[in-house]
């Protein structure tokens, strides 16, 4: 007995429906093959990193060292202190404090380390002793590093406040309400301030007052502090678009787009705080990709993609770019052409940023419990040569001599052996 024609119809029908909703969905999300332009498109490899910054961190002296006023330690945001070749392990422990939930190191100037804590507390220690000189409760969560300049510190909160206290004793300069949370830790120049907030904005404040001068809408929240280089600066956000923007008044110069970029039709987010060097933007993805962008037209140079979320900063030196993934793997890339120079696998989860200090590069992993990891690798080959038992959100900081770990709750100060 013949079928109805009618079921026939129905069943090609649910056939083709099938296939048609695997295709879609294999279009939407099918890894898209990584770009490879970075021949191509212009490079500078520049020299090593400057001792001093324009941030207004003091440029220290024998004694005190260069300051390493912002996160990242220069307005490039690059975290690379390859000059500073004495600062190396093996360490003997100086002192180390109780500091409250830490997620970001402090950073130093002229002596003095200047933190906040993610409960909402900012301090002042000295470097060399670890006394407490200063302590605030700001009354709301603190998630980023602060940024000193002259004698002022400068950082915004999850209240939608920016705060900037005077550097000697703590007390209030000005306070400026902006509306969103702030996690972006500040850039600062020529008497300007730079930050983004949650909401989607990116601002540029009179450090004198906290008068707002321009603001930016974004496509998406801004969760990290821009890079700032020769009067541009470059940020992503949470919509998976990359920016650069005049600094003197907030034109938008050029503005890129990942959509598509990281697989099918989707785009990830910009969590990671963006590294300028050698004419080119460095940042990471949860799409898993590791982005270049010229930084003269924001053309796309290269991607690298990661087995997991690009979280972590990606710090540059020496023509190298050093990142990480969630799922913990670690890897040394060309900084012209995004080829794998060197890998490793760390032994936990980890959203710590890499940073170059002489001829190491450090970086954190989450640990089993409630302290981290902490481990310096040879930049060159990605040979293991420290480890230390703390550290798990940290990037570090050098100062005075010194190097600096933040970790779950307690800051260290280590005191090179040698």
């Amino acid at each position: 007995m013949r079928r109805p024609r009618w079921i026939w119809v129905s069943v090609l029908a649910a056939v083709v429906l099938v296939a048609g909703a695997g295709a879609a969905w294999w279009a939407a999300h099918r890894r898209t093959p990584d770009v490879h332009r970075g021949t191509d498109l212009p490079f500078t490899l520049t020299s090593g990193p400057q001792p001093t910054t324009s941030t207004g961190g003091s440029p220290g002296h024998a004694k005190w060292g260069p300051a390493w006023p912002v996160y990242g330690r220069t307005p490039a945001r690059t975290r690379d202190a390859s000059d500073l070749m004495n600062v190396v392990p093996p360490y003997h422990q100086s002192w180390a404090k109780p500091s409250g939930f830490l997620e970001y190191p402090p950073s130093y100037d002229h002596g003095v380390l200047y933190g906040t804590t993610n409960p909402g507390t900012a301090f002042a220690r000295d470097a060399l002793t670890g006394k407490l000189l200063w302590r605030r409760d700001m009354g709301a969560e603190i998630r980023a590093e602060p940024t000193v300049g002259g004698d002022r510190v400068y950082f915004g909160a999850y209240d939608g406040n920016v705060y900037a206290l005077r550097a000697g004793n703590g007390t209030s300069v000005w306070t400026r309400h902006l509306g969103g949370l702030i996690e972006s830790p500040p850039a600062l120049n020529h008497g300007r301030l730079y930050l983004g907030d949650l909401n989607g904005h990116m601002r540029a404040l009179d450090a004198a007052t906290g008068r707002v001068l321009w603001t930016i809408t974004t496509s998406g929240d801004v969760k990290h502090g821009p890079a700032l280089v020769d009067g541009r600066l470059y940020f992503g956000d949470y919509a998976g678009v990359m920016y650069c923007a005049r600094a003197s008044d907030g034109h938008v110069l050029w503005r890129t787009s990942t959509h598509g970029l990281s697989s099918g039709f989707r785009s990830g987010s910009f969590y990671s705080t963006p590294a300028a060097a050698y004419g080119r933007v460095y940042i990471g993805n949860t799409d898993h990709k590791v982005y270049a962008f010229e930084a003269s037209d924001g053309q796309v140079a290269w991607t690298y993609t990661m087995p997991d979320w690009a979280y972590g900063s990606p710090a540059v030196s020496g023509g190298r770019v050093f990142t990480t993934s969630w799922d913990g793997t670690f890897v040394a890339l060309s900084a012209r052409t995004g080829t794998l120079l060197w890998q490793h696998k760390l032994p936990y989860n980890t959203i710590g940023s890499p940073t170059v200090i002489g001829p190491y590069v450090y970086v954190a992993d989450r640990g089993a419990g409630r302290h981290g990891n902490l481990y310096a690798y040879r930049v060159g080959d990605g040979r293991r040569v420290w480890h230390f038992p703390d550290g798990r959100f940290s990037t570090v900081v050098v100062g005075a001599g010194h190097l600096y770990v933040a970790g779950a709750t307690r800051i260290y100060a280590l005191q090179p052996q040698g």
